[in-house]
């Protein structure tokens, strides 16, 4: 596949790597610097050039291409790109990221489904975020809460702590929760990602993966983890785009107080939020995190458009009591300081939510949907299987017949009627869905084609 990427940002460099392995790539960037990097590392075709110019777009060979995925920083240069591709080339699909939520609502949308700004896909980083923390709220323990199947099942990632399994082999889970049907698809130790087998133990400070349905969820975490009561007082330091919708969306449930430095958006907030509480301040002031009675903070969410700020109050919050701590980090770097100090409980890359909204969309229509994990090392999907004449077809077969590539396990199906576990002796009929993790995500295009062939 032909694919142009318009912007070398974080998003767009990380998205370049990964698809340069399968697909012919060219990255339009304003940058040679930033260009320059990523090719030095990958083969691609880079073009230093205005991404909305006709000029640039002709010098990618647009006309050719079969994707382009518009991921610069601007929304509106990401629309007037995508208008300028669909002018030269109908048949090119367009992908855009637009982060201001005031395009997307009401007439807005109807602009780029039937207008000039026409995109095919639109990539909402600030709602998939919000929706992302909501989960983890809802289900507390868990790290991450990835939902398939419409809803019926989820893959949960939880810290080994305290749980009965810590220190104990997988195959005891049967016996501690004998009610429930649980798969324990991969195992995060020390930075290494493990496809484990019954006899594999759970160590303390394991990072466990593992896929049940919806409703024992809760009673998994339990065994793997010291269970969490629930949230109740929940701080969020940055009243922005993110800030606001989550709080939106939460404060008729929970005690919500937003700490944000621009005092105009304090007087914005104060208007568009009936029942929380906003705060004009430093998140990163102790003395304020004090007043406000941090150590009563069942949650601290830092989510200003600052790595350095994110990573410092939430730091701070933890050492002065905060019980839980969410931080939205894009830079590696920071990500690494995270890691090497472990007070930060969850960590929230968007580059991971909107590559897995691009692989959800570049793929096959048997893909139903995808979550990229760990900065796109690792990937979550869900695939629909469809029976043909190939005799390797895996339709009518036995979970324990069919051959994936190592580092892949199949983890669990789901149907119209229910979630079956993926165990050995399992049948796989027409049009089931295949919940599948994969450990290398450079393995997603072998793995879609021998599950859909």
């Amino acid at each position: 596949m032909n694919i142009v990427i318009l912007g070398a940002g974080q998003v767009g460099s990380e998205l370049s790597a990964i698809l340069a392995s399968d697909h012919d790539v060219t990255l339009i960037d304003l940058n040679q610097e930033k260009l320059q990097k990523i090719s030095d590392h990958h083969d691609l075709k880079t073009i230093c050039g205005n991404a909305c110019y006709p000029k640039t777009l002709e010098q990618a060979e647009i006309e050719k291409s079969d994707l382009a995925i518009a991921m610069t920083q601007y929304d509106e240069v990401n629309m007037v790109a995508c208008q300028m591709i669909k002018h030269i080339s109908k048949k090119t699909k367009t992908m855009a990221r637009i982060r201001a939520t005031q395009y997307l609502g009401g007439k807005g949308s109807e602009i780029f489904e039937a207008g000039d700004y026409t995109i095919d896909v639109i990539i909402s980083p600030e709602n998939l975020i919000t929706d992302f923390i909501k989960r983890i709220i809802e289900v507390p323990g868990a790290n991450k809460v990835l939902d398939f199947g419409n809803g019926q099942a989820s893959m949960v990632s939880v810290k080994a702590k305290g749980g009965l399994i810590t220190g104990h082999k997988i195959s005891e889970l049967k016996d501690i929760i004998p009610d429930v049907d649980v798969r324990v698809a991969a195992i995060n130790r020390d930075e290494n990602l493990i496809i484990p087998k019954g006899s594999d133990t759970i160590d303390k400070g394991d990072e466990v993966f593992f896929i049940s349905a919806k409703k024992d969820i809760k009673k998994v975490i339990s065994t793997i983890y010291q269970y969490d009561k629930g949230y109740k007082n929940i701080m969020i330091a940055g009243g922005g785009r993110i800030g606001r919708r989550l709080a939106n969306s939460l404060e008729s449930k929970y005690r919500i107080k937003i700490i944000e430095a621009d005092k105009d958006r304090c007087v914005y907030l104060n208007e568009k939020l009936e029942n929380s509480l906003i705060l004009h301040g430093d998140s990163s002031d102790s003395e304020l995190l004090e007043e406000e009675n941090i150590d009563d903070m069942d949650l601290f969410c830092a989510l200003t458009n600052n790595d350095e700020a994110n990573v410092m109050s939430s730091l701070l919050a933890k050492k002065l009591g905060a019980k839980k701590i969410v931080s939205l980090v894009n830079k590696q770097n920071y990500l690494d300081l995270i890691k090497e100090n472990e007070e930060v409980d969850i960590t929230i890359a968007p580059t991971d939510i909107a590559i897995g909204v691009v692989l959800k969309n570049l793929s096959k229509k048997e893909l139903v949907t995808a979550h990229s994990l760990k900065r796109g090392q690792a990937e979550a999907i869900e695939i629909i299987a469809k029976s043909s004449d190939n005799p390797e077809n895996i339709v009518g077969k036995d979970i324990g017949e069919i051959s994936t590539p190592e580092g892949t396990v199949i983890a669990a199906i789901s149907n119209d009627e229910k979630i079956k576990i993926a165990h050995h002796d399992v049948k796989i009929e027409e049009n089931d869905h295949l919940i599948v993790f994969l450990s290398d995500s450079s393995k997603f295009e072998e793995v879609e084609r021998r599950l859909t062939k």
